[in-house]
């Protein structure tokens, strides 16, 4: 009998726990290494062994970074925002990245551009912009650009942190 009485009150914090879930989908924040990047076209990226993906081609090379976007429960994200950390180790040229939204139609919503400052073998860190997509069938992912080799240093993206509402 005992247990009868409360089973009403467990089912209701199951339901609350689960709505509770729905709702987080909409709040999402994510770290990758930068080896989830690829790069556009024929153009390619070195994956090291530790799990970053530097440029050692003679060109600039283009990387698209995924973001998972959280869809369920009746919510999802339409704002993304991120941060990159980068190594650039070419001195004439920067690392540059921005938030990109695209649906399937082929319209896309880019952020403003972010680039590093000056040339090091230590990190540095990109805030991006955030943007805001209201479609459900968009895309969300970072695009950077890494430039090319210089004196034998490479540029790459050690990792991104991608943040969405």
């Amino acid at each position: 009998m005992f247990n009868r009485m409360y089973r009403p009150l467990k089912g209701l914090v199951t339901l609350s726990a689960i709505l509770a879930a729905g709702a987080t989908l909409a709040d999402s924040t994510t770290n990758a290494p930068g080896s989830a990047c690829v790069a556009t076209g024929s153009a390619s990226l070195t994956v090291r062994d530790d799990a970053e993906a530097e440029n050692r081609t003679a060109s600039l090379v283009t990387a698209l970074c995924p973001a998972e976007r959280p869809v369920g429960a009746g919510t999802f994200t339409t704002a993304l925002s991120g941060r990159v950390f980068v190594v650039d180790q070419n001195p004439l040229s920067e690392v540059c990245c921005r938030a990109v939204s695209k649906n399937p139609g082929g319209a896309r919503i880019t952020g403003t551009w972010s680039c590093s400052s000056g040339s090091s073998s230590g990190y540095q860190i990109l805030d991006l912009a955030a943007l805001s997509d209201t479609y459900t069938f968009s895309t969300f992912f970072l695009e950077c650009q890494v430039p090319a080799p210089s004196s034998g240093l490479y540029s790459r993206i050690q990792m991104y942190r991608v943040s969405q509402q």
